[in-house]
């Protein structure tokens, strides 16, 4: 087996497997697998039909389930890595319910918490109703009346506004800045700069013609979107609340759930997510050999 690692020309041998699982993961997501390459070391391998993916770093090497025949799969994966119980990185769904059936009995499997994702219904995002989403529509009718704003999809006229707000969030933030957050950086820069080939959609707030918040978000599969940034400028910290609204509005109609992706184990940032009442809070689990096998 030859893995390479992900680029932007591996988009459309990616996809075509990708898209076809009916799974809610955000690491699905050829976007996702692209950004965040450079810190996880995130590979690739087609073979006789069968996508392989791999992830390493200086301790610890961890393959995906493979897409396509499980056993065959497996049975390449253990001989590529060279031991019977190779680690395995696996998200709840159909490929890892078939994974548990057939070799369960192996592995511990552990619940990684901070990787979770977050899930939602795409319609109570678009129309925040109900008395759950109380405070949320109280949040942007206090942002209505403080500040005089209005919203852009991101385009050539805005996107340099983008990068500056973006520059300056991470200015604002640079006593936290650590190796994801520098990863996440670069790869706005890059979801940017391929927008149409990459299939990114992207919107602002406005506010004094500058943009003091943005998100950009793509397509997991035909059933779920997946939001990969969102962020706002401190001082405008309800601005998550209107973005969140206003993108979801124009972009994750016709889809049955929107994916906010993990909280890393943040605090604010759980709390936050959980605010929006997931439909579904989906497990992540590193698969390694059961230590009395």
């Amino acid at each position: 087996m030859e893995f390479k690692k992900i680029t932007l020309s591996d988009r459309d041998i990616l996809i075509p497997f990708l898209q076809t699982e009916n799974e809610l993961t955000c690491e699905l997501s050829f976007v996702n697998l692209l950004l965040w390459q450079p810190l996880y070391n995130n590979c690739y391998c087609v073979e006789d039909g069968i996508l392989y993916l791999k992830s390493y770093d200086t301790n610890i090497t961890t393959y995906g389930l493979p897409f396509g025949d499980m056993q065959k799969g497996m049975a390449r994966i253990i001989e590529h890595s060279g031991t019977p119980y190779p680690y395995i990185w696996a998200q709840e769904g159909p490929r890892f319910r078939e994974f548990i059936k057939l070799y369960g009995k192996f592995y511990d499997i552990i619940e990684s918490r901070n990787e979770f994702d977050y899930i939602y219904n795409s319609t109570d995002l678009i129309t925040l109703s109900g008395k759950k989403y109380h405070s949320k529509r109280n949040h942007i009718s206090s942002f209505s009346k403080q500040c005089n704003w209005h919203y852009e999809d991101i385009n050539d006229s805005n996107i340099d506004k983008v990068r500056h707000c973006a520059n300056l969030w991470y200015s604002q933030n640079a006593d936290r800045m650590d190796e994801e957050l520098k990863n996440e950086m670069a790869g706005i820069t890059l979801m940017l700069d391929n927008m149409e080939f990459l299939q990114i959609k992207g919107g602002v707030i406005v506010i004094d013609n500058n943009v003091v918040a943005f998100t950009l978000g793509s397509k997991i599969n035909k059933n779920i979107y997946n939001i990969h940034i969102e962020k706002a400028l401190s001082g405008y910290d309800t601005a998550y609340t209107v973005i969140n609204r206003e993108f979801a509005t124009r972009h994750a109609v016709g889809y049955r759930y929107i994916n906010r992706e993990d909280d890393l184990g943040i605090e604010g940032l759980r709390k936050s997510k959980l605010s929006y009442k997931p439909e579904i809070i989906l497990p992540k689990y590193i698969c390694a050999k059961k230590e009395n096998l």
